[in-house]
């Protein structure tokens, strides 16, 4: 298997054909600029320039990324012989080969089987796939509404607005009515080869501006603060990652235990097949980051409100005891907890441990899906569409990852579905593996949890009731160290409990309970019904909306949790 790759930070790029060559130099700077900038802001996340190679501005961007080492990933959207049909001539098309010997081709074709034949919308598929898997959009372009389907202008279009209009085709909106993360443009104004060629009016060629839709397209200074968030968390993803890599002896071997661990079953069959094997080894680190980070985190939660319970302990004893070693001991939890809390919260265990399990468990809907082959087919059918929409925008990194992990190559649309080993592996049987034995574990675990808590308020509330009583009965006749000892619990019992039910309310142990409960009732319901399907169509069918279902129910599990973060002010 692989080595394991660092998430890239993707440029797409559309351009004119017809340029001016005594502009070209100029665009050329323009785009090393940009490259030296951004390889520059964001160290920790490789660049890597999604480009069709069509003559032009396409073919301009791989020379410049070329000479600054940057990977090449080209879309095709036919067989590369007949592409190059249409390039001017035969030194063209030698340079064109050359690019593809050293680049990742994509047959978007092979994706898109319903437009073969219709050569303007094979090239928008191009632009509509380089959009839908890039932070950045290049854009060499006049500034000038589109003249024909499928051009610069129209890619333009989409990627802020998610419209292509001029080729009809029926596009569902990727971005919905949620705020997106992925509509910036690097416009790179430039003039055309023909009568009226002069950019739009107020641009001057060889110039360069930053474009978002603000609603409304409109011009900014530089990358704007989300993006600076999304790379930064997307660069922070990659050195934990080669953490990991570094106290292992090699990252395939890391990557080949871990899929196997998580995926089992599956290993063997990702021979060959890169775009998934990529899935797999993101979702199986992904799932490893987030399981030590959870447990960095819930062991520093316990400690600080193990210190709470110390603390109000010895608050209670101050009046009985010494009070100076009461005062020190106060002010030594204290103290100790603040490190604790100052540990886990500067190193952001809490954030990564939410981030690397949503990114993980988006990425497992992912890879079972296209197992399936239920993504890959049409537009909108990848589980970073939607995943995590609705939340601010510092998780928008999550989708950049998973654009990156689920991106398709040529194998997809060719690759025999497995349908029957996916609902093996992912649903499972119950009291077995899968999802179905999982949550199953988890239910039991949290309603034991949450019975725990219930018992232990409840025999706290009788057995404080019962020392009021036998204190308000006999306090008289009882051994004056006694009845210390009984008011001291009486103050001390409904204290462990308040601390225990805090707790629970922190790892928010009933509402989880609640949504695993949910989800496994529609992994048994999406069981049965699967049983009951006679159709590959109908299990795909069902498939899509179990994973949709699990996408929402996590979105909702980050919400919980949250809301919940480190505050020792509420312990």
């Amino acid at each position: 298997m692989p080595e394991l790759q660092r998430v890239p930070l993707t440029l797409g790029v559309t351009g004119h054909r017809d340029l001016l060559g005594e502009e070209i130099p100029a665009i050329e700077s323009r785009l090393r600029e940009l490259f030296d900038q951004l390889a520059g802001r964001y160290p920790d996340t490789p660049l890597r320039l999604l480009t069709p190679l069509a003559e032009g501005g396409d073919r301009i961007a791989a020379r410049v990324a070329r000479k600054r080492g940057i990977e090449l990933l080209v879309p095709l959207p036919m067989p590369a012989s007949e592409y190059e049909s249409d390039f001017a001539d035969e030194a063209s098309r030698l340079e064109f080969r050359e690019f593809l010997a050293d680049a990742t081709v994509v047959d978007v074709r092979a994706a898109r089987r319903s437009l073969e034949g219709d050569r303007d919308q094979a090239y928008a598929q191009v632009g509509i796939y380089s959009s839908d898997h890039c932070q950045i959009m290049i854009a060499i372009w006049d500034g000038k509404p589109a003249r024909l389907g499928g051009g610069t202008a129209d890619v333009v279009e989409y990627h802020q607005f998610g419209d292509m209009d001029g080729l009809g085709l029926e596009l569902t909106g990727r971005r919905g009515l949620a705020k997106d993360d992925t509509d910036l443009v690097y416009h790179v104004v430039c003039s055309r080869e023909r009568d009226d060629g002069a950019p739009a009016e107020g641009l001057k060629p060889g110039t360069a501006r930053w474009l978002v839709a603000n609603p409304e397209r409109v011009e900014i200074d530089g990358p704007p603060a989300n993006l600076d968030r999304m790379l930064a968390r997307t660069g922070e993803f990659n050195r934990d990652v080669a953490r990991v890599v570094r106290k292992s002896r090699a990252s395939s071997a890391l990557s080949s235990e871990r899929i196997a661990a998580v995926l089992p079953g599956w290993t063997e069959k990702l021979a060959g097949q890169p775009d998934l094997a990529r899935t797999a080894e993101t979702f199986a680190v992904a799932d490893l980051l987030a399981t030590r980070y959870a447990r960095r985190y819930r062991i520093a939660l316990r400690v600080l409100y193990i210190l709470a319970a110390l603390m109000g302990i010895a608050f209670i004893a101050y009046a009985d005891l010494d009070r100076s070693s009461m005062i020190a001991a106060y002010l030594g939890l204290f103290f100790l907890g603040f490190v604790v809390y100052r540990l886990a919260s500067g190193l952001q265990w809490h954030r990564k441990f939410l981030d690397y399990r949503a990114l993980a468990e988006g990425l497992r809907v992912q890879f079972y899906w296209r197992l399936a082959g239920v993504s890959g087919q049409l537009r909108n059918d990848f589980a970073y569409d939607n995943f995590l929409q609705k939340q601010d925008v510092e998780i928008g990194w999550i989708r950049n990852v998973m654009r990156f992990a689920g991106a398709p190559e040529d194998r997809l649309a060719r690759r025999k579905a497995d349908l029957d080993g996916v609902i093996e592996h992912w649903i499972g049987e119950p009291g077995g593996s899968g999802q179905l034995g999982y949550f199953e574990a988890r239910c039991s675990k949290h309603r034991r949890h949450v019975a725990q808590t219930d018992r232990l308020v409840a025999v706290t509330l009788w057995v404080g009731i019962a020392i009021t009583v036998v204190l308000a009965l006999g306090q008289y006749r009882l051994d004056d160290m006694l009845v210390t000892g009984m008011v001291a619990a009486m103050g001390i019992l409904p204290l462990l409990a308040a601390v225990r039910e805090a707790y629970a309310h922190k790892v928010a142990e009933k509402e989880l309970l609640k949504q695993y409960t949910f989800m496994l009732d529609i992994y048994r319901m999406a069981r049965f019904r699967l049983s009951r399907c006679t159709t590959v169509d109908q299990k795909r069918e069902l498939l899509r909306a179990l994973g949709e279902a699990a996408l929402d129910e996590h979105a909702e599990w980050i919400l919980v949790h949250r809301e919940r973060p480190l505050e020792p002010g509420k312990l």
